[in-house]
């Protein structure tokens, strides 16, 4: 169910994560959750608010490649990644619609 702020419903899967960001060394980060919208991406290296992206999302069943614009970045203690504490809400800009047919549960 979505949040107040969110205008879609958002599915708890881990996938890998592929970060690209202009004149940087690409780095990978694994899905926190998802949505038609955009993604929240559990990684130590965030990159600031406003920041365009391009993601690849490691789907069991194949890739999809993407651009996505960085929303809020959280940086803090390795220790916190897996709880969420860190990482990056990042908004997608103009999603495949293959996407959609990846996030319903298995």
């Amino acid at each position: 169910m979505p949040r107040p702020k969110q205008t879609t419903s958002r599915y708890r899967r881990r996938i890998e994560v592929h970060i690209t960001a202009p004149g940087q060394a690409p780095h990978i980060g694994y899905s926190g959750n998802i949505s038609m919208a955009g993604i929240m991406v559990r990684t130590p290296r965030v990159h600031p608010p406003g920041t365009i992206l391009g993601l690849d999302l490691r789907f069991p069943s194949g890739t999809i490649q993407l651009t996505g614009k960085v929303v809020w970045a959280r940086e803090g203690s390795l220790q916190w990644l897996a709880s969420g504490r860190i990482g990056m809400g990042i908004k997608f800009i103009d999603p495949p619609a293959e996407l959609a047919g990846r996030l319903r549960p298995d």
